[in-house]
């Protein structure tokens, strides 16, 4: 009898902990669900009350000011949100994820670091819906997507675009062959040409390319660097040194001192040198980069991006909070830090100068350099041949063939893993 009486209340012991799991409160999830100690038990709908939200940015201007917006969506919702500015590296993140108090997601960092992220699966996939791909500059929505998914909103995005000494150019040329024709008798025109980030223009004007773009992923495997329109793109990179304009040895630095000592009439450069030139008391203005074999000269865009991390238990409250910020705070982050909108219908609230006007022209133009992990093994061998090419040892065509040649021999070594 004693014994079936210890079995009964054994029994009766089990169930009340199995009833008590169940009346957890609504919006909690008690399943293990894989998030880390101290995340489980939220999830993360953005009707949820009373979470405690970790973002990270690499915004150090506006990271003030995204606290100050994160914390009216707070308020508004009953939440908490902590941002904090810091530097985002995959392997600080990866480690930051499985501990309590971790990012649940990261406001602000370069399109060209979500690849890694992605393939390492920290990244959730943006749900769908939460935006349109038309209601941004192409160039970032873009930049957002990799292997045929999409893992970050567009924030803000930059470009290169062309600067010009107006005591010695009065009037922007509206091609290359016009720039030319004027930097003969004004003062040239500096930039690195042995970089693919300044040359991508001339290569893509002929139908060149890094990788193949094709239903929202890059191909890796389908390389454009040594076809026939990246030949006539080098080629005409090689008339400019051939005329005197580019050497092998100007780097961004040269180039830029060149122009900041009122030196150079043409400068290809970023907002991020604008201070400079106007400190220095240049008298200059920027414009929508010439024009190429009658197409518009493309440029890199670099679109900072946010993305939810697939560990946070939090990810319908974290997108909200986004939508939140990108709707209200993108126009004062102009204000600060200067950061173009990438969204469009944000652009046009913005107070934009004549110089950003410039930019925002050159950046619809534009296109993100590959977002995957691959893009990595291009440098070296394009910089190691156009300073070839310049020097006479190599000619166009040989440049072609030995940068994809060599790109393509980097990328087998590297899928390998020796």
């Amino acid at each position: 009898m004693k014994r079936l009486f210890s079995i009964f209340l054994m029994c009766v012991m089990v169930l009340t902990l199995l009833s008590g799991c169940n009346n957890a409160p609504a919006g909690t999830k008690t399943a293990n669900t894989g998030n880390p100690a101290g995340a489980a038990g939220v999830s993360g709908s953005s009707g949820d009350k009373g979470l405690t939200i970790n973002i990270w940015t690499n915004f150090m201007v506006e990271a003030d000011l995204l606290q100050k917006y994160a914390d009216k969506w707070a308020e508004k919702t009953g939440n908490k949100v902590t941002v904090t500015n810091t530097s985002i590296e995959l392997e600080q993140f990866a480690q930051a994820t499985n501990t309590p108090d971790g990012p649940d997601g990261v406001f602000g960092v370069p399109n060209d670091k979500l690849s890694s992220f992605a393939t390492a699966g920290l990244v959730a996939e943006v749900p769908a819906g939460f935006y349109s791909d038309k209601d941004y500059v192409d160039a970032a929505v873009q930049a957002c997507y990799y292997e045929g998914k999409r893992y970050g909103v567009p924030v803000a995005v930059e470009t290169i675009t062309l600067f010009y000494n107006t005591d010695k150019v009065k009037t922007p040329p509206k091609t290359w062959d016009e720039l030319l024709s004027a930097a003969k008798t004004s003062g040239g025109i500096k930039f690195d040409a042995t970089s693919i980030y300044y040359d991508l223009g001339f290569l893509r004007a002929f139908e060149g390319y890094i990788f193949k773009w094709e239903n929202g992923m890059y191909h890796v495997d389908d390389i454009g660097l040594g076809n026939e329109g990246a030949v006539l793109g080098y080629s005409y990179i090689q008339k400019m040194a051939d005329e005197g304009f580019i050497t092998a040895d100007i780097t961004f630095d040269i180039a830029k001192s060149s122009f900041e000592h009122g030196e150079t009439a043409f400068y290809i450069g970023g907002p991020w040198d604008v201070d400079a030139f106007t400190s220095a008391g240049v008298n200059f203005a920027v414009s929508e980069m010439p024009t190429l074999n009658g197409k518009p000269f493309v440029t890199p865009v670099g679109t900072q991006v946010a993305f939810v991390s697939s560990k946070s238990a939090k990810k319908d409250a974290v997108w909200d909070l986004y939508k939140f910020l990108i709707e209200e705070a993108s126009v004062e982050m102009y204000e600060v830090g200067e950061r173009i909108p990438a969204k469009l219908s944000i652009q046009q609230q913005i107070k934009a100068d004549e110089i950003t006007e410039a930019f925002m022209e050159q950046i619809a133009n534009g296109e993100p350099l590959p977002s995957v992990p691959e893009l990595g093994y291009v440098w070296v061998p394009y910089a190691d041949n156009m300073r070839l090419m310049f020097s006479k040892q190599i000619t166009p065509e040989e440049a072609a063939k030995y940068i994809e040649a060599q790109f393509k021999e980097a990328i087998e070594l590297m899928h390998s893993g020796k």
